[in-house]
């Protein structure tokens, strides 16, 4: 309970330093003086992507961009609510509008990207479904103090599955009591220098706060301290690091944990290319146990970049859960980018939350295009705000939502052991693209007392797989047609009722998108959903269609 209410300040705390992390970057602009809005990335192609004129005339040389949005949306569906008794369909049609807003600032002190919308659901046959939700993605830094003090901050606000074997939704005006919208910020100051020229520090605070609108989700309340120091000896090629961390984190429905750890690192540059790592620690954590429990941790890996194109690392890690790995591997050509990647930790926040997650189309097509030039190599100051542009551009492009879900994580209430792997391949031609990915997912709880009703009060392990393919056809300069197929499959092992878990989403979608003037354009699209369950099985028709108008 003290915990509980030690918490409570800093969560009030969170949003008003995020408030005010906005309100000294916007202060620090003199608004009056702002050039005109920088418009080369609105008909930007999925299928042909940017070239490195149009990166460079969106990274730089305008200190704010700022786009107004109205978007209106009619979906004609013959399921509209999916939870219904006796599998009963029932169609209708719903009205969507949405104003949004796009800020980009890109000034000496502030490098941030900010995009929101608020979409006004009405239901023609049934007015009681009528609802209005939330979309945000933004992200960025403040340098409050010239090369010294910086402050990255960082917020979501999307619809999520609340668990991995109930109804998947389609799309967002999908009535399923399976679905929540579910807010993430996050806040963190850090200093970095040196220390006598030899010695590099840096100190972070990291808080973060995720919140969903369903009572039986857990709120969760991250609080953690991150320190390093990195320095060179007298052998050129061996340089040594120190990083230290402490981390409470706060489930409002489950158990609170505290996790402390202290890692020493050598890194012994063999080649200029090849990079050999070994490490020696130790951490302590309540995870396993109802007590602080203390581990010794080590392990090894290494970086190779044979070209300037390929980058492969691994490393391997003796944790107090056996053991522990992160391997990477990326390569990148003129028109193609592949990207793999394995992992395996604990996790304090669902997958979706996790920068190793790739939830979302947004996210996939901000991988892919982080990995190909021009951003590639473009300066990380610049960079993150010019793959935003870009990607969201190309999605709107092409007609696809930026916050639909390539796969759909869950919601839990405690620490997991996670092992993920994601494959992620994009080839972009003249007028045609193709991305696929694939992912699979194991979760399980490590906590050593239940916690609260999430899906690992029903199965100890949770198995995700799913793959993504998307075509892009450029049909004119001004037209793209676009076929998505996806599928995804949840396990489990029931522990509470006969017989395994396991549920199955399959989703087809064409659509053409077509730029209707200098700032409108509109999409067409078909879609349909086929979901199995032993429980609550459903199938999905629509048709969308929508028309935009960005001012």
């Amino acid at each position: 309970m003290a915990m509980d209410t030690a918490m409570k300040p800093s969560v009030r705390l969170l949003g008003s330093l995020f408030r005010a992390t906005i309100f000294l970057g916007l202060n620090g602009i003199a608004f009056a003086q702002t050039p005109a809005v920088n418009s080369s990335f609105s008909s930007t192609s999925v299928g042909t992507g940017p070239t490195r004129a149009q990166a460079q005339a969106s990274a730089g040389g305008r200190d704010w961009i700022i786009k107004p949005r109205i978007t209106l949306t009619e979906t004609l569906t013959d399921n509209v609510s999916i939870n219904r008794a006796n599998r009963d369909k029932q169609g209708d049609l719903i009205t969507e509008v949405a104003p949004g807003l796009r800020i980009e600032a890109r000034t000496a002190r502030l490098k941030a990207y900010f995009d929101y919308a608020l979409r006004g659901q009405m239901y023609a046959r049934n007015s009681d479904y009528n609802q209005t939700q939330n979309s945000l993605n933004t992200f960025g830094t403040l340098e409050a103090v010239s090369q010294w003090l910086f402050v990255d901050f960082s917020g979501a606000i999307a619809q999520q599955a609340i668990s991995a074997f109930g109804a998947q939704s389609p799309g967002n005006s999908t009535i399923n009591n399976n679905n929540t919208e579910t807010a993430s910020y996050r806040v963190s100051p850090y200093i970095r220098g040196q220390l006598g020229g030899l010695v590099e520090y840096l100190l972070r605070y990291n808080l973060s706060t995720t919140r969903s609108d369903a009572n039986i989700v857990s709120d969760t309340n991250i609080a953690e301290w991150v320190g390093q120091l990195r320095g060179s000896t007298p052998f050129q090629a061996l340089k040594w690091s120190i990083d230290a961390s402490q981390q409470n984190t706060d489930y409002s429905r489950g158990r609170d944990t505290d996790a402390d750890r202290i890692r020493a690192m050598l890194t012994y540059t063999v080649l200029p290319q090849l990079r050999l790592s070994v490490s020696g620690g130790r951490e302590a954590n309540n995870y396993a146990s109802l007590d602080q429990e203390t581990n010794s941790t080590h392990g090894y890996g290494f970086d190779w970049s044979p070209t300037e194109r390929t980058k492969v690392s691994a490393f391997k890690e003796s944790r107090f859960f056996g053991d522990g790995h992160n391997f990477s591997f990326s390569h990148r050509m003129p028109r193609s980018s592949i990207r793999i990647s394995d992992a395996k930790d604990v996790s304090v926040l669902p997958s979706q939350f996790t920068t190793g997650g790739l939830g979302t189309v947004y996210d996939l097509y901000y991988q892919i295009y982080s990995n190909v030039e021009p951003y590639a190599s473009m300066d990380p100051a610049i960079k993150d705000a010019a793959v935003a542009s870009v990607v969201n551009g190309a999605l709107a492009q092409a007609g696809i939502s930026p916050n639909s879900q390539v796969t759909s994580s869950f919601l839990s209430s405690r620490a997991t052991l996670q092992r993920r792997q994601d494959l992620a391949l994009a080839l972009f031609g003249a007028r045609n693209s193709v991305t696929l990915i694939i992912n699979r997912t194991e979760s399980q709880s490590v906590l050593a007392a239940s916690a609260s009703n999430d899906d690992f009060s029903q199965s100890t392990l949770v198995k995700q797989q799913g793959l993504s393919l998307n075509f892009s056809h450029r049909l004119s300069a001004l037209t793209n047609l676009n076929a998505l197929g996806s599928f995804q499959e949840s396990k489990g092992n029931s522990t509470v009722g006969n017989g395994d878990l396991k549920t199955s989403t399959t989703t087809f979608q064409v659509n053409i998108s077509s730029k209707l003037g200098a700032k409108t354009s509109g999409t067409l699209a078909a879609r349909r959903t086929e979901f199995d369950s032993t429980t609550n099985p459903y199938t999905e028709n629509a048709l969308i269609g929508t028309l935009s108008f960005i001012y």
